[in-house]
């Protein structure tokens, strides 16, 4: 067997699909983490639950926060968010790093990220209500109501930049990694039970993904119909296909990595850390979703010339 590429490149998933800001910040200190931890026994799924424990102390210094003259501890859940970010990167570094990603683990990645999110972004508009008069004051019930709508809107955001760096990886690289079928989770949920009781954190990671994946469907049937349901059904890869997909989707995967979670951590945390939580509610609410006007459309037009020829002619 060859010896195993540590290089920080190939602790990348693919730079193409790679966020702009987890290549300037998260990847490189995430990196450093997986190269320390790799001659050690520290395990990628060991990363990912000191990602959450990071993520969950950063939402209780928000809610610490509430009520408090000035930052109060905002900074320092701010930094916290950040190193959370940083360590979940790190996970999926080291697990590169010893050829040893799977599905379990990216699904446990998925659910902690929930987790995260679940933890830090409602304290934070907790917090920004107080601050702003709370139940009392109208503009606070305003803002308080923006920032869930910008919420439900970064998820659709998003779950749609990881379905196309997904199809990125698929159909430009000979790589299947992150392209998971329903089918294929179904059948890892019964060979799982075949071995015996689930465990609640089998349990967790399996609904979790299970739902994950049929809000991708879900999104893409709406957002992108010309795309096929499953990878499966998508044309095997050639080398003329994907220099074909890469001509079509290179500029768009570029603009949906501006989309993904490590932008969003990235600018909730610069936010909350000048204790303006409305900026980041303006930015996800207002300019990602103008964005997506134009992106949409173009994005269309790219996967009816890939997936569905006959019908651009």
């Amino acid at each position: 067997m060859s010896a195993p590429d540590l290089s920080y490149r190939s602790s990348l998933k693919h730079v193409a699909v790679e966020e702009p800001i987890d290549l300037l910040v998260h990847r490189p200190l995430g990196y450093v983490l997986a190269r320390l931890c790799y001659p050690t026994r520290i395990s990628p799924d060991q990363l990912t639950v000191v990602s959450m424990l990071l993520g969950i102390a950063a939402g209780a210094l928000i809610y610490a926060s509430v009520g408090r003259d000035g930052y109060g501890f905002l900074p320092h859940a701010a930094l916290l968010f950040v190193l959370s970010a940083i360590v979940d990167c790190s996970d999926g570094q080291l697990a590169r790093m010893r050829r040893s990603s799977s599905r379990l683990g990216r699904m446990l990645d998925g659910a902690v990220d929930a987790v995260v999110q679940i933890a830090v972004v409602p304290a934070g508009i907790v917090h920004m209500f107080a601050r702003l008069g709370g139940a009392s004051q109208w503009h606070a019930w305003a803002w308080a109501v923006a920032g869930v709508l910008a919420v439900l809107g970064g998820m659709r955001h998003t779950t749609l930049y990881d379905q196309y760096k997904n199809l990125w990886v698929r159909n430009a690289t000979p790589s299947t990694v992150d392209c998971d079928d329903v089918d294929d989770l179904e059948r890892d949920i019964a060979e799982a039970r075949a071995k015996g009781p689930l465990s609640w954190l089998d349990l967790f990671r399996f609904n979790f993904y299970r739902t994950h994946l049929a809000l991708v469907a879900a999104t893409m049937r709406v957002v992108d119909p010309y795309v096929p349901e499953r990878f499966r059904s998508m044309p095997a890869y050639s080398d003329d296909g994907a220099r074909r997909y890469r001509s079509l989707n290179a500029a768009l995967m570029r603009a949906w990595s501006f989309f993904g979670v490590g932008t969003h951590i990235f600018t909730m945390a610069l936010a909350l850390a000048v204790n303006r939580l409305e900026a980041y509610i303006v930015l996800r609410l207002v300019l990602f979703n103008v964005a997506l006007v134009a992106l949409v459309p173009a994005q269309r037009r790219a996967s009816q010339q890939f997936f569905r020829p006959e019908s651009a002619a």
